[in-house]
């Protein structure tokens, strides 16, 4: 063919218009839409195109033309094509230049295009196109093949010569894309080369995608081989991701030629590792090729690749693609999983695959990871489970070795009596996993074979679980825990630990050493061995010789297992091994103990800290706890045992080294140590203190979380009215209900959430948040505990200071403890440092600063030393005089140093004038200023004033008291008397406007309850109640003037009297009936301390000689009954507070001789003609003179009469005292229920001595006193009681023991008729356990005093051993300790609220006061809470004389005869009436006073006589 020159630029702008247009027209193969020619357009176009077209014609021109019928192609016929295609056809030959070629092409791209050509024609296409090339025109060709195919989707008319067209092509780009990534030197080709191998590849995969696919087997093999090569050649991820997609399209359509199998099995599982965790394709496309292929042949090559030697990069990889394809089948169940005869080859070769060595530790790693990875797939495979279950496992040994590797080298095993047919054979030569060598994904492989194994372990025989078991110990170190409770379990069914095995001592051995010393192994897993080794010892250690050998064991174990153990580990092992302490001997024991007392001060280290705590073992070394426990075991029966641990937890407590919590642990059980009556030391199960611990905010809040949470738990701060009363008691031992008065609130007011605090008590449960949780707990001889190591570490505590959760632990139960007075009395050296130490910290503020982050201030920690101090005032009796002195002393600081501790010192000051009555005596002055430099303090006035009621009844307590002390005392009742009718008063007016009424103050009242008195919060209980207040001064004032001798009693008469007097809001001077009774009692006593009078019998023979006469004198009742023969007079003058006997009789002298009898009078003195003397005389004489009187003074004259009479009786059934009442309950050892307590008829020796002194034994038949209600008759309530009196009270016991005992009576509801009804009950109890308030359920009892006796056998005070000149030997004393419990409902106010303790000598007088003052308190409450107020005996007597006057006040009549000029009888006793609160006025006259207007009734005696 000619080759004219067509390189002209008008053909070349034409051609690319063209290529242009094609490229724009959309995707190849989908032409734009033209309109068709008619019949006659065709033929014209036909015949014009291929004329020109024609071979012979100019190239150009041909050129031209085939330009313009390709751009209207696409309107013509097949026919007209298939011409145009014939003259055309030496244009698209390969000797035909290249724009002839690039012309063709592009015709044949536009043909390619057209969809509605018929298939003669789409062939004559695909002919031209297919025809060979030259390589500038690859291009073009991929583009019309492209463009005919669709694709590669349309390719039926083609087959089946497209797929090596395609193919060839392929191969073709490829080479040309590698050759110009290497000419460029890049990862990426040419744009034209990479555009080519792109549209191959498209093409390539739809043809694998297409229906028509239908390839032989010979074409499908060059395929694969193109591919295969490629694949090994290429090192770019596209060509790898193509090829990949273009094989997975193949296989899952065709079956792999056998000769193909082996290269792409191994090409595809070398890209597989290559690619990472991005191989599910991979996995795909062999999961096809073991569907359509021969299975065996296929699997085969997989276990082939991993037998092969891997000397080469590419079988490396082929060998651990093969694994992950194993992995994936018998993860997926897949095909070829079920090998039937072949699993031990599949066995063998993952064997050799672990066992491979590449000659590096990193790639030896990794084949080993994958192959321990497919080894678990395959050994939890349902498949293969199935067949090991019959298999006679010869290739578990396999399995074993593959795990193996992971271990090491077997070493020979240390124990000669373990051989390899042992079933801890590998557990005893110590080849086991490190976990440090192995990476997470071995570990999960590891845990893979564990899983499956566990699956299979259930169904297998004895002989096949042994090799399991071996297999798991290999795994020991990360084994999981269900895995190792398989392998404990195995060890239990086979009694491999205990004696019926003869090596089983050597298995513990192993069990210790190699379960737990290797601390590489899972925290888990020795945690399990531990288990295991407990209870086997639980099952063997009854023998000591046993108990020995495991304790040495132990011993080695505790001294190796510390470092790299978490505590909870560590904590496991020490509960083991303090198990051991109890059955060891006394050899062993030592090296126990000292092994973990050294472990337990080793807190601290990075060893023993764990992260994420999430159990009580996790959160410390509970070493300390453990010992508490051992300790409370060795208590009843091991004295020497239990000794020696009380020593190290001591010397736990001490250690500087020791964690916080380990010192806290220890102090605890020290704390609650307790020796009871007989000498046998005891452990609470809680302690006893809680109601002081809101001092140092150590009380859960209510909506607060626990501190720990303790927390927490951790029920109101502030509880109400609604608490109820079983949850008070007062216990030494075993406590299991919140203590008395242990409602907890804050003791200022403030927060009382502590952060970071290691202890804290929950209000509502009185346990610690970190609770010490034992059983109450009798124990040994106290001899076999020494106190005073812990007396000496809280001096250590207390002097040189602490961590503050210690100190302030010890600071909040010491108190208690010390209590305990059997306890520590032979602990006095101690004692008496102690004491030093406190009187020295508190008088100098010498003591611990409260951390700033408890916001408490100093006054807080005093409060707690000022608890300790006030108990040691029991142990007073071994103190020196001075020390007693200083005692003192150093409570008066505490009144004035800090406001937090005023209260506490106060109540301390009251016991001390028991107990310490002369050092209050040389001190009262002092005491009495600090009280009255505090008198504005009116929260303080309750103490105050019942300190002042207890002082007046000790005279031994003020033996010196001077005028200056007693007028200070007189002023502060003053004082708190104004202060407490300020408050009345508002509250009546409160009441008067309707703003608040009786039950609403009483609600408020209720809700002042919380904390014992003497422990803050300061809750202004005189502002609420301020009847107790008004009362209690009142009684103050009457028993100190009364106190006072009687020559100085005139003295202080007008000072009280000018201040009992008050004005009222409307400044009117008011005398209240309190004040009237008070004036009334100064009036009787203040010349007279005779104590009470007696009415004396008249010694006359003949009663119509004795005249009587009453008159109102006053606010008093005066009798005369007068003998008129011999002038004798009896006089009986009634008082409001009292009555007076007295006698009266003139000394007539003997008439002289020369004397003349009067004419009215017979000769004979003392007929009764004429009477000689008249009572009216007696008045006259005692009472009056000539000096006028005035009316509303004069005495007023009752009638003779039965309604006098019967007035006179109503006064004197009003007794002059004040009548109280208590029980006195004697609970016998054990005692608990209320009728069992009630029955005793008979209480101890104690008791007894308690009773005489409290009162005085009376007998009832016939009393002329109050008794109370007891029976006065018939001995009912028994013959005898005790009672007590004074000038101002009486006070009847009742004492059921007295009482008897009825046979048709066995709850002794008689005798609770009496106790029951009584507010205050005093409660003797020996029953060495907690008194419950409920004890005695009945609505009035309100308040119990429980006396808890303590038997001391101590050696005798320095003074007594004085006095007896020397030491002497041990004495035996009791002690008491003292607690008052309260009605929920009531606020605590009583100073023994918390416990105090009380020697027997002054338990007597104390608890008495403590129940008149408890008494009192009751009764005002009660009343008060009825909206009314307490009447006294000598209010009641005078609203009786008050009613006299009202009655007769004015109604006397002249006794002279009607005088004319004196008017008539009316106008005679006419005399104004006066009433109280009347003016009235009057002259001055012969040293009286006459009333204006009314001389006459001033002057005339005879009106009021």
């Amino acid at each position: 063919m000619p080759q004219d020159d067509v390189s002209g630029s008008s053909f070349q702008k034409r051609l690319r218009n063209l290529a242009f247009s094609r490229s724009g027209s959309g995707s190849p193969g989908k032409a734009a839409i033209q309109p068709s020619f008619d019949d006659d357009q065709e033929y014209e176009f036909k015949l014009k195109h291929v004329a020109k077209i024609s071979s012979g014609q100019p190239l150009q021109d041909r050129l031209d033309s085939l330009l313009a019928a390709a751009k209207q192609i696409l309107r013509c016929s097949s026919s007209t094509v298939l011409a145009i295609l014939d003259a055309a056809d030496d244009l698209f030959d390969d000797t035909a230049n290249l724009d002839s070629r690039n012309v063709g092409f592009a015709f044949l791209t536009n043909i390619a295009r057209a969809g509605h050509l018929d298939q003669i024609t789409r062939a004559k296409t695909f002919n031209c196109i297919t025809r060979a090339a030259d390589p500038s025109s690859i291009a073009s060709q991929i583009s019309a093949i492209d463009a005919l195919t669709d694709h590669g989707n349309k390719v039926a008319a083609f087959q089946p010569l497209v797929t090596d067209f395609v193919a060839g092509l392929l191969s073709r780009c490829y080479s040309a894309a590698d050759r110009s990534r290497a000419e460029r030197r890049s990862k990426s080709p040419g744009s034209e080369e990479k555009d080519n191998l792109e549209t191959v590849w498209t093409i390539l995969e739809h043809l694998m995608l297409s229906d028509a696919l239908d390839m032989e087997e010979s074409h499908s093999s060059q395929l694969l081989n193109i591919l295969i090569t490629i694949c090994r050649k290429t090192t770019a991820r596209s060509d790898l991701d193509r090829a990949i997609a273009v094989i997975g399209a193949f296989t899952a359509r065709a079956k792999v030629p056998n000769e193909n199998l082996d290269p792409l099995i191994n090409v595809l599982c070398s890209i597989s590792y290559a690619r990472g965790k991005d191989r599910a394709e991979i996995h795909t496309c062999l999961d096809h090729v073991f569907i359509k292929s021969d299975r065996s042949i296929a699997m085969g090559i997989l276990l082939r690749n991993l037998s092969q030697i891997f000397d080469e990069p590419n079988s490396i990889k082929e060998m651990r693609g093969s694994l992950l394809q194993l992995e994936h089948i018998y993860k997926t169940n897949g095909v070829g999983a079920n090998l039937g005869p072949r699993f031990a080859e599949l066995v063998q070769a993952l064997k050799n695959a672990a066992t491979v060595d590449h000659g590096d530790q990193n790639q030896n790693q990794i084949t080993l990871t994958l192959s321990l990875k497919a080894t678990a797939a395959v050994v939890r495979n349902e498949m293969v489970i199935r067949s090991l279950i019959s298999d006679d496992w010869a290739c578990m040994e396999g399995i074993v070795e593959i795990i193996a590797k992971a271990a090491g080298p077997i070493h020979k095993a240390p124990y000669q009596s373990i051989t390899r047919a042992s079933p801890i054979y590998f557990f005893a030569c110590g080849t086991e996993i490190k976990s440090s060598v192995v990476t997470e994904e071995m570990i999960e492989a590891l845990h893979g074979i564990c899983r499956g194994l566990s699956r299979l372990y259930p169904r297998l025989t004895p002989e096949k679980r042994t090799l399991v078991v071996n297999v798991f110990l290999f795994l020991g170190n990360i084994a999981e825990p269900n895995t190792m409770d398989i392998v404990i379990d195995h060890v239990e069914e086979n009694r491999l630990l205990l004696p019926p095995n003869e090596n089983w001592l050597v298995h513990i051995a192993v069990f210790m050493e190699k379960g737990f010393l290797d601390n590489n192994k899972h925290p888990l897993y020795r945690a399990r061995v531990l288990n295991l080794i407990s209870e086997v010892h639980k099952s063997v250690c009854i023998e000591p010789r046993t108990a020995d050998i495991f304790g040495q064991q132990f011993v080695k174990l505790i001294q190796n297992a510390t470092i790299g153990s978490s505590l909870a580990l560590i904590n496991q092992l020490v509960d083991l091994l303090c198990k051991s302490l109890v059955s060891a001997g006394m050899l062993t024991f030592d090296l126990l103990l000292a092994a973990l007392v050294d472990l337990a001060v080793r807190n601290g280290s990075p060893d023993l800290t764990l992260s994420a705590p999430t159990t009580l073992d996790d959160r410390v070394n509970t070493t300390s706890l453990h010992l508490i426990h051992s300790f409370l075991e060795c208590l009843p029966d091991q004295p020497q045992k239990a000794r020696k641990i009380y020593d190290s937890l001591v010397a736990i407590a001490k250690n500087p080294k020791s964690s916080i919590e380990a010192k806290l642990d220890s102090i605890q059980l020290l704390t609650r140590l307790r020796c009871n009556s007989d000498g046998v030391v005891q452990v609470i199960q809680r302690p006893d203190t809680q109601s002081l611990a809101p001092t140092l905010s150590k009380m859960q809040a209510a909506n607060g979380p626990p501190s720990g949470s303790v927390q927490s738990n951790r029920a109101s701060l502030t509880e109400g009215t609604s608490r109820s009363r079983s949850s008070r008691n007062s216990g030494v031992v075993g406590s299991h209900k919140d203590d008395a008065r242990s409602r907890p609130q804050s003791a200022v007011g403030e927060s009382t959430e502590l952060p970071n605090t290691a202890w804290k008590y929950s209000s509502s449960q009185g346990t610690a948040l970190n609770p010490l949780k034992i059983l109450a707990t009798e124990g040994t001889s106290s001899t076999a505990i020494d106190p005073s190591s812990w007396l000496e570490l809280v001096l250590e505590i207390l002097e040189k200071g602490s961590d503050w959760e210690p100190y302030s632990y010890i600071l909040i139960h010491l108190p208690s403890q010390l209590t305990n007075i059997s306890l520590f009395a032979n602990c006095i050296p101690q004692i008496e440092k102690l004491h030093d130490l406190l009187l020295y910290q508190l008088q100098k503020s010498k003591f611990l600063e409260p951390p700033a982050h408890t916001e408490l201030k100093k006054g807080h920690i005093a409060l707690c030393l000022y608890q300790m101090l006030t108990v040691m005032v029991g142990y007073s009796g071994w103190f020196l005089p001075q020390k007693k002195v200083e005692t003192v002393h150093t409570f008066l600081v505490g009144t004035s140093q800090w406001s937090q501790t005023i209260k506490c010192c106060i109540h301390a000051l009251a016991l001390c004038c028991h107990e310490l009555p002369r050092a209050v005596d040389r001190c009262l002055s002092l005491i009495l200023t600090k009280m009255s430099q505090i008198i504005t303090q009116s929260q303080f006035a309750i103490d105050i004033l019942e300190f002042l009621t207890r002082l007046s009844r000790l005279p031994a307590a003020y033996q010196s008291i001077g005028e200056e002390p007693l007028r200070s005392i007189f002023g502060i009742c003053i004082r708190h008397l104004h202060h407490s009718r300020e408050m009345r008063q508002i509250a009546t007016d409160s009441v008067n406007l309707g703003s608040a009424n009786s039950s609403k103050r009483c609600s408020n009242i209720s809700g002042s309850g919380g904390l014992p008195s003497d422990l803050g919060p300061v809750v202004s209980t005189e502002k609420e109640l301020p009847e107790y207040v008004y009362a209690l001064a009142y009684h103050v004032i009457t028993h100190w003037f009364l106190a006072i001798p009687i020559q100085d009693r005139s003295k202080h008469v007008g000072w009280i009297a000018k201040n009992l007097a008050w004005k009222d809001k409307f400044g009117e001077e008011i005398v209240e009936e309190q004040s009237q009774v008070t004036l009334d009692m100064m009036h009787r006593t203040a010349y007279l301390d005779l104590g009470e009078t007696v009415r004396p019998l008249l010694p006359t023979a003949d009663e119509r000689s004795i005249i009587k006469k009453m008159y109102l004198v006053g606010m008093s009742v005066i009798t005369l009954e007068t003998d008129s023969t011999t002038g004798l007079t009896h006089i009986t003058k009634r008082q409001a507070s009292g009555t007076t006997n007295a006698t009266y009789q003139p000394c007539i002298a003997p008439l002289p001789a020369h004397h003349v009898g009067a004419q009215n009078q017979p000769s004979t003195v003392g007929t009764n003609a004429f009477p000689s003397i008249l009572p009216q005389h007696v008045l006259l004489q005692l009472s009056s003179t000539i000096s006028p009187m005035p009316i509303p003074t004069q005495p007023i004259v009752l009638p003779d009469d039965g309604s006098s009479d019967m007035a006179i009786r109503g006064i004197d059934q009003i007794a002059t005292v004040d009548s109280y009442k208590a029980g006195v309950i004697y609970v016998a050892k054990g005692q608990q229920e209320e009728k069992e307590i009630l029955a005793n008829s008979a209480g101890s020796e104690a008791f007894d001595s308690f009773l005489a002194g409290l009162g005085t034994k009376v007998v009832l038949q016939g009393a002329t006193f109050n008794t109370s209600g007891l029976d006065k008759v018939s001995n009912m309530d028994g013959t005898h009681t005790f009672a007590w009196r004074d000038r101002v009270t009486e006070i009847v016991f009742h004492v059921p023991s007295m009482m008897p005992n009825v046979e048709h009576d066995p709850q002794c509801t008689n005798k609770k008729k009496h106790t029951g009804n009584d507010f205050v009950n005093i409660i003797f109890n020996e029953s060495e356990l907690p008194f419950q308030f409920d004890t005695f359920p009945s609505a009035l009892n309100f308040v119990n005093i429980v006396i808890t006796p303590e038997k001391v056998t101590a050696w005798p005070s320095p003074l007594q051993a004085a006095d007896n000149n020397g030491p002497g030997g041990l004495e035996t004393c009791y002690f008491f300790k003292v607690q008052v419990l309260s009605a929920s409902f009531l606020p605590e106010i009583s100073p023994a609220a918390s416990p105090k303790v009380v020697s027997a000598s002054a338990l007597p007088s104390y608890v008495r006061q403590l129940a008149l003052n408890a008494h009192l308190f009751s009764l005002v409450w009660s009343e008060r809470a009825q909206g009314e107020e307490v009447i006294s005996s000598w209010r009641s007597r005078l609203r009786h004389i008050r009613k006299l006057r009202q009655k007769y006040a004015n109604t006397g009549n002249s006794a002279n005869v009607g005088y004319p000029e004196m008017g008539t009888a009316e106008d005679r006793g006419g005399a104004k009436s006066y009433e109280e609160g009347d003016d009235w006025k009057g002259t001055l006259a012969m040293g009286g006073l006459a009333e204006q207007g009314q001389s006459l009734m001033s002057l005339d005696f005879t009106r009021w006589t």
